[in-house]
């Protein structure tokens, strides 16, 4: 009995031995941390000179995108300068300006020449960018309704982002509506165009950078031209025009969305009847509900495609017989 009790008293000595050693490395790992962390905050306070990486981490994904591709001469990885003898900082010069005071007193603010995003003004960060990207589809900036609305690149853009949500069309259409909330609500109605499932974008037919299109900063010059990019079965030309179709397809559709299809912006007949005079024609009273059967043999014209069940050619005609637009 002795013997056992001996054995587990040496048992729980030595258990009392490994958890003081435990607590003893616990502590000293702890006053390890400490003595490495105190030279970092000294340097801060003293202005010597740290990396940029050591405060912005997790920027460091611009290290995945395009803007750091060694072998391209133009890009800030090639271009750009470190400050800091770390060649990981060579990009950040070269979008934010001269940094030198920054990386002296880095707790100091206003001291970095560009700041991009919403807390830095819309001019300096666009020149910024312009200064590599004038060129393309960014000729046309100056003057554009982005421009005069002081958005600024990085309002859309994100230029650490290896994939940039607004460069990709599944998630164009989401950075657009930030701004853009009425064209949110039109997409998400009965007709649309599938920009909401990524198989459309909104840079199919706008150009967010400006153009010359006479309204909506389109990529063509004017709606029709830009509709006919896809549509262009209903381009013509035709032997019997139908002139509002030829002349804006807005005039009957709404591009972002309905609750009519195809996208139209009011039902049949009744946009007919906007342009069309119910002194001539079938009748001299406008088709409604008082005419449908079978109290009037007039239900053909007001039910399915209404005016569309025989005018059928809404878009115009090539046939010899199509001046009514029915064949």
């Amino acid at each position: 009995m002795n013997q056992i009790i001996r054995k587990y008293r040496a048992a729980a000595a030595g258990l009392a031995l490994l958890i003081a050693s435990g607590l003893a490395g616990i502590a000293s790992a702890q006053t390890t941390q400490k003595e490495d962390a105190a030279p970092t905050r000294s340097r801060a306070d003293s202005g010597e000179i740290k990396s940029c990486v050591e405060c912005h981490e997790g920027f460091y994904a611009i290290a995945r995108t395009k803007h750091a591709v060694k072998g391209d001469a133009r890009t800030p990885e090639s271009t750009g300068k470190s400050l800091t003898g770390n060649p990981e900082d060579k990009m950040c010069s070269s979008c934010h300006g001269d940094l030198s005071a920054h990386l002296k007193t880095p707790r100091v603010k206003g001291l970095v020449p560009v700041v991009f995003g919403k807390k830095g003004s819309a001019e300096p960060q666009n020149e910024a960018c312009l200064g590599c990207h004038q060129s393309g589809s960014r000729i046309h900036w100056q003057g554009s309704k982005h421009e005069q609305t002081k958005q600024s690149c990085a309002s859309c853009h994100r230029l650490h982002a290896p994939k940039d949500p607004v460069m990709v069309a599944e998630t164009q259409a989401s950075v657009c509506f930030d701004c853009h909330k009425d064209r949110r609500a039109e997409l998400h109605r009965v007709s649309t165009h599938p920009t909401k499932n990524g198989f459309f974008s909104c840079s199919a037919c706008h150009a967010p950078h400006g153009s010359t299109a006479q309204r909506g900063s389109l990529q063509k010059n004017t709606v029709n031209e830009t509709c006919y990019t896809c549509h262009a079965q209903l381009r013509g030309p035709f032997l019997w025009e139908h002139r509002p179709s030829q002349d804006d397809c807005t005039n009957c559709h709404n591009p972002h969305g309905t609750n009519i299809a195809p996208m139209l912006k009011v039902r049949m007949p009744y946009l007919c009847q906007q342009c069309h005079s119910t002194a001539i024609g079938h009748s001299n009273v406008a088709f409604d509900g008082s005419t449908l059967a079978p109290t009037s043999g007039s239900a053909q014209r007001i039910l399915g495609n209404a005016c569309a069940n025989c005018h059928m050619k809404v878009h115009g005609s090539n046939h010899p017989s199509g001046a009514r637009l029915q064949r």
